[in-house]
């Protein structure tokens, strides 16, 4: 059996085979992440947290809509399932927090503006590692237990899911809901592109991004710690 004949493999080095798809998203996750590590510059944490608002709601969004359906019919424990869905409530909850700090709001006026930003950033931080730890660990190894043709179908779900994620951090169920918000999110990054032309924290991960960043979390070779 080769790697890709096995939902469980990571052929990537982070997410199982019928995850892949999710594989951009969680890179540039965790290259956010790794930045705010990194940098002390309030204004250059400001623009990377506006910045992984948008790119870790995509990653929960497939999740939710297509990732957790599926784990459902897998996991034995219900309450392991549930622990799932209550951190990803608790990152949409601060993501959203951050949201309000950030948006329409220059990245250079964002802690003058709020000096308890930090606090609400480093929380979600915490909240985020904790949750994509939970995961890799205790759901997404259920995930080989799929058939061959239940793997391309999950795959295939999941590639229409990163392709129609949504940047809002609670997005509505229905689709029209969901187009009239994919409209506003565009309208609003168009607003903010005009009124703050300088953003040193996209620039940075740009550049770490086109540097080959790692995909995974920090702590192993392979964004794993197994």
């Amino acid at each position: 059996m080769t790697n890709r004949e096995f939902a469980g493999a990571r052929t990537d080095n982070t997410l199982p085979y019928v995850l892949e798809p999710m594989a951009e998203d969680r890179r540039q996750l965790f290259t956010i992440l790794d930045l705010l590590e990194k940098n002390e510059d309030h204004v250059v944490r400001a623009d990377l947290a506006g910045e992984l608002v948008g790119t870790c709601s995509r990653y929960e969004d497939v999740k939710e809509r297509v990732v957790y359906p599926a784990l459902a019919r897998l996991v034995g424990d219900e309450g392991e399932l549930a622990q799932g869905e209550d951190d990803q409530q608790a990152v949409r909850d601060a993501l959203v927090a951050i949201r309000k700090q950030t948006l329409h709001v220059k990245p250079a006026y964002v802690h003058l503006d709020d000096p308890g930003f930090e606090d609400t950033l480093n929380h979600l931080v915490e909240l985020i590692h904790a949750h994509v730890e939970y995961e890799d660990e205790i759901l997404f190894p259920v995930l080989a237990a799929l058939n061959a043709e239940e793997r391309e179908s999950l795959r295939s779900e999941v590639e229409h899911g990163v392709a129609h994620a949504s940047t809002y951090p609670n997005p509505p169920k229905h689709l029209l809901g969901r187009a009239i918000v994919a409209v506003i999110e565009k309208l609003e990054r168009g607003l903010d592109d005009e009124s703050t032309p300088w953003h040193p924290g996209i620039e940075l991960l740009d550049e770490a991004l086109s540097s080959g960043a790692p995909c995974g979390p920090a702590g192993s070779a392979n964004g794993q710690d197994r």
